[in-house]
């Protein structure tokens, strides 16, 4: 049987060693990777060949919620499951770590439970997950509030893949009009390209 590859972010020792523990006890999963830092976690998950599960730690560095951003990056690039450590219970940041594209959390007070949350994110999308898509929908649309419906419309088009030239003939307007509509968008989602827009709508705002 396949076991479960895990790789574990967390930069306090202790828990390091108690979390190799736990995992290194279940006859399914193993560990196979573990890094402190963001930097780290994006040069692991490049380097290894298979990660099923991240258990990324909230806050890498004291209370700068920095595992988040973490989450965010890995996000980007693996279709790997992150399930979120943490010593908080605060609401607002664990909505910030599902929106960053978490698949489910766990208190660090439960540690013991890690096994059976890690198989249940492995075989299942977790039944949080539905209300997770709805809350991350909403941040997104929050997002988008201040376009107008001509720059929605320019947003919209650019995210499902078409080009300036393609929109300009779609929506019969001038190069100069799209350009300012774009501008626009830009200004409003206090970014510097459109990647970096669709980003940060899909993330909500982070």
């Amino acid at each position: 049987m396949d076991k479960i590859r895990v790789v574990l972010i967390e930069d306090d020792e202790d828990w390091i060693k108690i979390i190799e523990t736990i995992i290194g006890n279940e006859d399914d999963m193993m560990l196979v990777g573990c890094s402190r830092t963001q930097e780290e976690a994006i040069k692991l998950s490049t380097a290894l060949d298979q990660i099923d599960i991240y258990l990324v730690d909230i806050n890498l560095t004291e209370d700068n919620l920095d595992g988040i951003y973490t989450a965010l990056e890995l996000k980007r690039s693996e279709s790997s499951k992150i399930i979120m450590l943490t010593s908080m219970s605060d609401e607002e940041v664990i909505q910030q770590a599902f929106t960053a594209g978490a698949t489910d959390y766990i208190l660090k007070k439960d540690a013991s439970h890690i096994p059976e949350i890690i198989r249940s994110t492995y075989y299942e999308n977790p039944p949080i997950q539905a209300l997770i898509k709805d809350y991350i929908r909403l941040k997104s649309e929050e997002q988008l509030k201040e376009l107008t419906t001509a720059e929605r419309e320019v947003y919209d088009l650019i995210e499902e893949g078409y080009s300036r030239s393609e929109i300009q003939k779609k929506l019969i307007k001038s190069d100069n009009t799209i350009k300012n509509q774009i501008k626009n968008i830009l200004k409003k989602l206090s970014v510097s390209s459109m990647k970096e827009a669709i980003q940060k709508v899909k993330s909500g705002g982070l």
